[in-house]
């Protein structure tokens, strides 16, 4: 009698404690929100995609009546110091400038891309973004163009969309990108089935806004460039790991009170780690990002490589 209540007690115990655990964990994934730009918009090979604009919460751009997003990026500073100096940043001559023009609803209607060499223009790119469809694909429409050495951001048409995969041709007649969306395909051999992909292509493991896992294949089972991507909750991004050899990358998203507010990059070469970046995001009392920090550190400790990024906005009335 005495050993079925001690074991009953031990169970009771372990139960209560895994309950609670699964509790915190549930309030911890429960407290993520979504602010006015998603995570993933800092991740390139997501925010190339413009057919696929996910990235702007259409709700806070309609409520704070946001015509236009204007993302400016800076050359970089060297600073000693780990504090930010806004003073000390060199804002003279911008690298790249991307703005977001919204309607009133809050959706994205056009995108212009230019690329700056000391103050002068080297390339200007104009999109036309069309209404949601299918997998939300939004048919980008090139309009004026200054072309230029930096002219590399390619829209892209759909060949075929289905429940279990989609596929997509870019404006270069080259590149194509292949969605498994069905877990149930996501095997090698069922890839391959479905896909028929060629060296080239890219291979991505779930939809545009959650992508699982991004690659290029050779004989079917030879995977290179590598990402796969870890999520809290949602679409809400915790781990993207990218694999090209010799370097290992890890990209941790940071949260702070339920809203995004940074990622820590860290560079590795067999396993030694070589260099890591630290991006702040800066918000106004309207929750809308300001600036974003990018502290580049080496592994043997010098001075800190610094490049910022500013946003800014213009408004209906």
């Amino acid at each position: 009698m005495k050993r079925t209540l001690v074991y009953l007690l031990i169970l009771s115990g372990f139960l209560l404690s895994s309950c609670a655990q699964k509790k915190k964990v549930e309030v911890r994934k429960s407290e993520i929100v979504a602010d006015l730009i998603h995570p993933l918009y800092f991740q390139e090979e997501v925010s190339s995609l413009i057919n696929f604009p996910f990235w702007f919460n259409d709700s806070i751009i309609a409520r704070q009546k946001i015509r236009q997003l204007t993302v400016t990026s800076f050359k970089g500073v060297i600073s000693d110091t780990s504090i930010y100096n806004p003073e000390s940043e060199d804002e003279t001559f911008p690298k790249r400038t991307l703005i977001y023009t919204f309607n009133q609803s809050g959706r994205l209607v056009q995108l212009q891309i230019t690329d700056f060499s000391e103050g002068i223009v080297i390339s200007n790119q104009s999109f036309q973004i069309g209404k949601p469809g299918q997998l939300n694909y939004c048919e980008a429409i090139q309009k004026d163009n200054l072309y230029g050495v930096e002219n590399n951001t390619f829209t892209y048409d759909a060949a075929r969309i289905s429940a279990n995969y989609a596929s997509f041709v870019a404006s270069n007649d080259m590149d194509l990108i292949h969605f498994v969306l069905n877990k149930k395909y996501f095997g090698p051999l069922s890839v391959d089935s479905i896909a028929s992909p060629l060296p080239n292509d890219w291979v991505i493991l779930g939809s545009p806004d959650k992508p699982m896992k991004r690659y290029k294949v050779r004989n079917k089972v030879k995977e290179t460039s590598i990402s796969n991507y870890e999520y809290f909750q949602s679409n809400f991004p915790k781990l993207i790991t990218n694999e090209d050899y010799p370097f290992f990358k890890k990209r941790y998203f940071n949260y702070q009170k339920g809203h995004f507010n940074g990622y820590i990059d860290s560079t590795f070469i067999d396993e030694t780690f070589v260099t890591s970046v630290r991006s702040f995001i800066y918000y106004d009392s309207k929750r809308l990002p300001t600036k974003i920090i990018h502290k580049k550190e080496h592994a043997e400790g010098v001075n800190n490589y610094q490049t910022h990024e500013l946003f800014t906005y213009s408004y209906y009335p």
